[in-house]
C-alpha cells in the first residue's frame, strides 16, 4: 500500500529517532525490491518544499511501489537558522538518511568527507553535469546530485513593454541603462527593486560573474587566495559599478518591497520593465498568477561592456546526499540512483516546472517549458555560461546582501562597497583559515 509522504515541522529542540549505523556502500547493491519497507528519513527546507513537494511525492511513491522504500520527511527551517540546526544534527550525529541542502560553498562548509557519501565511483554519477559535480566536490571528491533544473541570474524583462517601446534585448550595459530610461520616459518604472528582502538585492553584483570570468579567467582561484580582490579587479569593481548604476531608476518605495510585493508589481498596468532577478521568477508568476502571465516575461544576462561577450551566470539546484553514518544507506544509495536516473526525472517533469536546463544527461527541457526558460538552452549549447562565485570558491562575504543595499541606496560608493565586501570576505577567509588573507 502506498504511503503519502509524512511532513513534520523540525524545530531546533528536535531529537530525530533515526537510527545510525557505519554501513557506507560505494554504490546501491542488493535485490531491487526490499522484503520489508524500508523507511527513509530526508531533511528539507520549506522553501523548496513549497515548490517541489508535488515531484518530491510523485518520486517516493514510484519509489515506495519500486523497491518497497518510503520517505518521510522532515522539514527544518529556511535560511541560516536551518543551516545551523544542518550543521548542529551533523556534529551530534543525528542527521536524517538524506539531506536535500545547497550545493557550492554552503555545503563544502559542512565538511562533506566527514559526513556523507561518497558518490564519485557510483556509476549514476555518469550522467551527472559536470558543472554540478564541480558544486559538490571537495578534494576532488562528489557527494551528491542535482535535485532540480538549473537556473540562471539575469534581468526579467517584460515583452509587452518592450513590444509597444520597440526595444531590443540589450548586449552592453550602456544599451541596457539607455532601455530603463527610455521605459521610463513612457510611463514605466525602470527596475523593480525589493531591498526589504536583502537578499535579492545581490542580483545584479551575482549575475555579472559571467562578464568577470570573461575577462579574469582566474579570477575565483586568485580571490580565494587573497591575490584578487573586488576593489582592485577592474571587471569585478564594475560589478558594483552596475549596481550603484540602478539606485536612481528604482520604485519609491524599494526599501520597503518584499520580493512577493515585487512579483505583484510586475503585473500592474503600469509595471516596472525589469527585475534582476534568477529564472525561477517565471515558475513564482505562474504559482501567484497563471502560465499566460509567466510567459509575458522572459530574461536576459546583465550585460557587459563590449556585444560580444555576452553569457548567463547559472546557479546549481540543491543537491541530493546520503548520510554516511546512516544504516539505511544502501537503500538511500538505491533512491539516489533512482533520483539521478531518466526515469526518476521524467516524473520528476511530470509533477514541476523547469527554471533552466537540467543537469541529468539525456533529460531534456519538456515542450511546455516557460517561453523564457526554453530560451536559455542555446547559451548552455553553445557554451556562453558560468558558475556563479559561490560555486567556484568557499567565500562569500556574510554581510554581503546588506552592502549590496547600502551600495543601491547610494550610502556607500560603487568603490567603497567593493572595499567593505572585501574585508567581510577576508573574515570569512580567516576562519576557513586560508592563506593569503592575512
Amino acid at each position: 500500500m502506498k504511503k503519502k509522504i509524512i511532513t513534520a515541522v523540525l524545530t531546533a529542540a528536535l531529537a530525530a529517532g533515526t537510527l545510525f549505523g557505519s554501513s557506507v556502500p560505494a554504490e546501491a547493491a542488493g535485490t531491487d525490491y526490499y522484503d520489508e519497507t524500508v523507511t527513509l528519513s530526508l531533511l528539507v527546507d520549506q522553501d523548496w518544499l513549497n515548490t517541489y513537494e508535488p515531484a518530491l511525492q510523485a518520486l517516493s511513491d514510484a519509489a515506495l511501489e519500486k523497491f518497497n522504500i518510503e520517505i518521510e520527511l522532515e522539514n527544518k527551517t529556511n535560511g541560516s537558522d536551518g543551516d545551523n540546526i544542518v550543521k548542529t544534527r551533523l556534529a551530534a550525529g543525528e542527521m536524517t538518511d538524506l539531506l536535500i541542502f545547497n550545493s557550492g560553498a554552503q555545503f563544502t562548509a559542512l565538511n562533506p568527507n566527514e559526513y556523507f557519501v561518497d558518490m564519485t565511483d557510483s556509476s549514476f554519477m555518469e550522467n551527472v553535469d559536470e558543472n554540478f559535480k564541480e558544486a559538490v566536490s571537495v578534494d576532488g571528491r562528489v557527494y551528491g546530485i542535482p535535485v532540480t533544473s538549473s537556473n540562471v541570474g539575469g534581468i526579467v524583462y517584460n515583452r509587452e513593454i518592450y513590444e509597444e517601446l520597440g526595444l531590443e534585448i540589450p548586449r552592453t550595459w550602456d544599451a541596457f541603462m539607455s532601455n530603463v530610461e527610455a521605459c521610463e520616459a513612457a510611463g514605466y518604472v525602470g527596475v523593480l527593486g525589493s531591498c526589504s528582502d536583502a537578499w535579492s538585492s545581490q542580483y545584479t553584483l551575482l549575475a555579472d560573474y559571467y562578464n568577470v570570468q570573461a575577462e579574469n579567467p582566474r579570477f575565483a582561484s586568485d580571490f580565494e587566495a587573497g591575490k584578487a580582490k573586488f576593489a582592485n579587479t577592474p571587471a569585478a569593481l564594475r560589478s558594483w559599478e552596475k549596481l550603484s548604476d540602478l539606485g536612481g531608476h528604482l520604485n519609491d518605495d524599494y526599501m520597503a518591497t518584499t520580493v512577493t510585493d515585487g512579483f505583484d508589481k510586475m503585473m500592474e498596468e503600469k509595471a516596472p520593465a525589469h527585475f534582476p532577478m534568477t529564472s525561477q521568477f517565471f515558475s513564482y508568476i505562474e504559482m501567484m498568477y497563471s502560465r499566460e502571465d509567466a510567459d509575458k516575461f522572459g530574461i536576459f544576462p546583465i550585460p557587459g561592456d563590449q556585444e560580444e561577450v555576452n553569457g548567463f551566470t547559472v546557479w546549481m539546484p540543491n543537491g541530493l546526499y546520503v548520510n554516511k553514518e546512516s544504516e539505511n544507506a544502501e537503500a538511500a544509495m538505491k533512491f539516489v540512483e533512482f533520483y539521478a536516473s531518466e526515469e526518476g526525472m521524467d516524473i520528476f517533469k511530470e509533477n514541476a516546472k523547469a527554471d533552466g536546463p537540467y543537469l541529468i544527461k539525456g533529460v531534456d527541457l519538456p515542450e511546455d517549458s516557460y517561453q523564457g526558460v526554453l530560451e536559455l538552452q542555446a547559451y548552455f549549447d553553445e557554451g556562453r555560461t558560468s558558475l556563479a562565485l559561490e560555486f567556484q570558491t568557499a567565500l562569500k562575504g556574510a554581510s554581503c546582501d546588506q552592502i549590496c543595499v547600502e551600495c543601491i541606496s547610494g550610502s556607500m560608493s560603487a568603490e567603497e562597497a567593493a572595499s567593505v565586501y572585501d574585508d567581510d570576505c577576508k573574515k570569512m577567509a580567516q576562519q576557513l583559515g586560508l592563506e593569503g588573507w592575512e
